[in-house]
């Protein structure tokens, strides 16, 4: 199984366990520990994943570059899944308290002495799913990064030389 293959399957699974983590923070006991749950399973889940990788997939191998890569793709696999779950939440919330956050929206723009057209204010609700999405798949990617390297010199294990005198095949 390729390194790309591997990410998208580990990446998918990942963002989808997440997310139901998520689901969690609706529960009243559970809402204020569902943060932790959710980053608790982000680094154990990855790092599970990369040594599985390493162990199972790669005979026991893995450098520098394939860890950074596999955890990278992880993540931005990882920040796909929390954007379009996070955009999806986010339109269903605005369009169920639509007028409500309408409502704010204007009265903070009067507040500020700022005179804004009304479609203007309807326009600005509807893009922030997207944006929030963008701002998501981005935030994944630093962390992605940060972790890549982490992982890649904590679980790097090179191939074992052979004894003097024999060459390797």
């Amino acid at each position: 199984m390729s390194v790309g293959q591997y990410a998208f399957y580990c990446g998918v699974t990942t963002g989808f366990a997440l997310s139901l983590i998520s689901l969690l923070s609706y529960v009243p006991i559970l809402g204020t520990i569902a943060w932790l749950l959710r980053l608790l399973a982000l680094v154990f889940l990855t790092m599970y994943f990369v040594r599985r990788y390493r162990d199972q997939f790669n005979g026991g191998t893995l450098t520098s570059g394939e860890g950074f890569l596999l955890t990278f793709l992880m993540f931005l696999y990882i920040g796909i899944i929390a954007a379009l779950y996070s955009g999806a939440q986010i339109a269903l919330m605005a369009a169920k308290d639509s007028q409500e956050l309408f409502l704010l929206l204007q009265q903070t723009y009067e507040d500020a002495g700022i005179d804004i057209p009304d479609q203007t204010i309807r326009d600005v609700i509807k893009i922030v799913p997207y944006v929030v999405g963008i701002f998501y798949i981005l935030g994944h990617l630093v962390v992605g990064a940060i972790f890549g390297a982490i992982y890649s010199s904590s679980f790097r294990r090179d191939a074992p030389y052979p004894p003097e005198g024999q060459t390797m095949n």
